[in-house]
């Protein structure tokens, strides 16, 4: 009798011990994708007044390129909704999403927004 409530306890005490660990794993797996990821790609600057194409793109390193030259520089807040580089003259640039394919940029330099489409290859 003291043996099978033991035994009992100790199967109940198994599968509670299991289930906590699947939830805390569960939980991290849920944590561990990047903020990052979402911004990680070719981007296009839609400026219909433009004759110069532009194009953004930022790297799972966190460096951003400006016509495939890298911009010095460095990403001072990364969050799911937006980015924030803090260029070498102190000025920054803001990135923040729209859509699944789009992005607003605002360059504080030049007190403007831009609108980022996604390349797709």
């Amino acid at each position: 009798m003291y043996r099978k409530i033991i035994l009992k306890l100790l199967i109940a005490f198994s599968i509670l011990t299991g289930l906590t660990c699947s939830a805390a794993k569960a939980k991290k797996t849920r944590s561990t994708q990047k903020p990052l990821t979402f911004f990680v790609g070719k981007w296009t600057i839609s400026e219909p007044n433009s004759f110069i194409a532009l194009s953004i793109q930022i790297t799972d390193d966190e460096k951003i390129y400006l016509n495939e030259q890298i911009m010095n520089g460095q990403l001072t807040t990364i969050t799911e909704q937006k980015l924030v580089f803090k260029d070498h003259y102190g000025y920054e640039l803001i990135v923040s999403k729209l859509t699944p394919d789009s992005l607003n940029l605002f360059d504080e330099a030049d007190e403007k927004d831009y609108l980022l489409l996604r390349q797709h290859d």
